[in-house]
């Protein structure tokens, strides 16, 4: 065969290649958010004073700042009509950012939407014996649909 047809193919094969890869990475993106699977909804040290709105089964975590080894931990503080919609599950959780003695980390609180309506989802950063107003605190309002 010519040279020229050689070439001319190869190119025709480049481009048609180039096209396939284009078509197949744009459409990866393509898809409804329905078939993702819903995860919670993260909340952090930002997310203070902040309004969010989930639905009835949705989990909601609040990953904030702390220091543990201080005697100071977050712990929720709802109201008795907000406990009646955000439920929390479990105890908080600590993790260390640091192996160095007294470094601080992060506590997770892990919280789940149980009924409809608008809820203060409020923390509190105290030492749990001590009577005095607490360190730092953290809301977030949740309505629940």
């Amino acid at each position: 065969m010519d040279r020229r047809v050689w070439y001319a193919r190869g190119i025709a094969t480049a481009v048609l290649l180039m096209i396939v890869a284009l078509v197949a990475m744009t459409s990866a993106g393509c898809g409804s958010p329905a078939d993702a699977a819903p995860g919670p909804l993260k909340l952090g040290e930002a997310d203070n004073g902040k309004a969010y709105t989930v639905k009835v089964g949705d989990t909601i975590e609040v990953i904030i700042p702390g220091n543990m080894t201080t005697g100071f931990s977050w712990a929720a503080a709802l109201a008795e009509k907000d406990a009646a919609l955000v439920q929390q599950v479990g105890e908080p959780a600590y993790a260390t950012n640091s192996t160095l003695v007294g470094s601080g980390g992060t506590f997770t609180l892990t919280f789940k939407a149980i009924a409809k309506g608008e809820a203060l989802l409020k923390l509190v950063y105290a030492r749990p014996w001590e009577t005095v107003a607490p360190e730092k605190t953290f809301s977030a309002t949740v309505t629940v649909e």
